[in-house]
């Protein structure tokens, strides 16, 4: 445990810092890199979910183990590499013709689908680009070409590309994906916007490792992601959720999610219109991690009171006296350890303005209220261990094992390999 805890976050407000440090600690516990069985939404704390994987790990837990533990992160990935032939049975046995993998929506020893509900089993098929984005943002933090080549990197990849190829259907130059049940899980419907983003990172990815792995790509992988329907209402400059979508309520963060984590291209009047659309449309009494994306949004497009509101919220689930999460203000699964990577990630990237992309690992500081001070202990970006630390004017970027990184921001550039202090403001590092 010391040696786990030489990393981590730090924040100068009580109440947010005992919950940071109580929700590592959830998160830590149940998981260690040399036993590759993934995360479950309740931990190995409670019986919550049964004990079984969902999407709940690539895309909630996963984000705050990246940089901070990235062994811990390689063990989630190799639990869906050791997998990838149960996946494929799993595509082939609904005779659809459905090819590559497709991931379980619950998964558990054996990587068979565990779910016995098909709206759930058969269509929440998001979860294996959630997978493949995690191993993509993996590749950007440790540029790890044997691990695309020959450990199981572009394995992973290109399988699950080859069941997104075989699950699109075509309409002349158009391609969709029908009848999926959307992240949100109140709906079905044809094309959802964040499957079909997801589908389209994943096979752009497959593309990519096969040029890395030195293999043939499919040209159907390429073909398929630029033929992909992305839903946008130009008239309203919102993403729809789905074709035909009426704006009732949903569930949980879904639509919002193309801004963060997946980075989607898009005009910050189109982020900000997302955001106050499904802020207005999203239940109250959903589960803890949407509010934490409603408040990375907010700070994106400067919303900063939003931003906060949200912020508060993300964490509101914790319960005394020892800081244990339920999964909604009312219960629900207990320990909800899905909420509290949800909640990290607004400390981790949304407050710190962190980005991991293909450029280098962006920085754009901001503080809550009450809070002076943000550390980001002894993390790893590539061949450096870093700690950034900032306040409401500097941030100071300490190398901790003598790498030497270049920091570009409005001052320039400036390289060093042991300690930088800069303005506030938006920084790339690179190594």
């Amino acid at each position: 445990w010391a040696q786990l805890w030489e990393s981590g976050i730090e924040i100068d407000r009580f109440d947010t810092a005992q919950a940071v440090n109580t929700s590592l600690y959830f998160i830590l516990s149940s998981v260690r890199e040399d036993w590759h069985h993934s995360l479950s939404p309740g931990g190995l704390a409670s019986n919550g979910y049964w004990g079984h994987s969902f999407w709940d790990c690539a895309t909630w837990m996963y984000p705050p183990l990246l940089l901070l533990h990235q062994d811990i992160a390689r063990s989630l990935l190799q639990y869906r590499i050791d997998r990838i032939g149960a996946a494929k049975t799993n595509a082939a046995k609904y005779n659809m013709g459905w090819k590559g993998a497709k991931f379980p929506w619950e998964s558990a020893f054996t990587g068979s689908e565990v779910c016995d509900g098909p709206y759930w089993a058969e269509y929440e098929i998001h979860i294996g680009g959630d997978i493949s984005f995690a191993a993509q943002q993996y590749f950007e933090v440790t540029n790890d070409e044997d691990w695309v080549k020959s450990g199981g990197g572009y394995d992973l990849v290109s399988a699950i590309a080859d069941y997104y190829v075989s699950r699109a259907t075509r309409d002349g130059a158009a391609a969709h994906i029908e009848n999926v049940t959307c992240p949100d899980e109140f709906h079905q419907g044809t094309d959802n916007v964040y499957t079909n983003y997801v589908a389209k990172m994943n096979l752009d990815l497959a593309t990519r490792f096969a040029g890395i792995a030195g293999q043939n790509a499919d040209p159907d992988w390429a073909a398929t992601a630029d033929e992909l329907v992305l839903l946008y209402d130009a008239t309203n400059k919102i993403h729809p959720e789905f074709d035909g979508y009426k704006g009732d309520t949903i569930k949980q963060a879904d639509t919002i999610m193309l801004g963060y984590p997946l980075m989607m291209n898009m005009t910050k009047e189109v982020r900000l219109n997302d955001l106050d659309y499904y802020m207005e449309r999203t239940t109250k009494s959903g589960p803890a991690m949407t509010w934490g994306m409603f408040a990375i949004g907010y700070l994106e497009t400067g919303e900063t009171a939003k931003a906060e509101s949200n912020f508060n919220a993300s964490y509101a689930n914790v319960r005394e006296p020892y800081k244990v999460w339920t999964e909604t203000p009312t219960g629900g699964a207990v320990n909800f350890i899905t909420g509290a990577g949800g909640f990290l990630q607004t400390v981790m990237y949304g407050y710190p303005g962190l980005r991991i992309t293909p450029q280098g690992l962006s920085l754009n500081p901001l503080l809550p209220q009450n809070a002076s001070v943000i550390r980001i202990r002894s993390f790893k970006y590539l061949t450096a261990a870093l700690t950034v630390t900032y306040n409401a004017s500097q941030v100071t970027i300490d190398v901790l094992n003598g790498a030497r990184i270049v920091v570009t921001g409005p001052e320039g550039q400036h390289s060093t390999t042991t300690t930088i202090t800069l303005p506030v403001g938006q920084l790339t590092i690179t190594v």
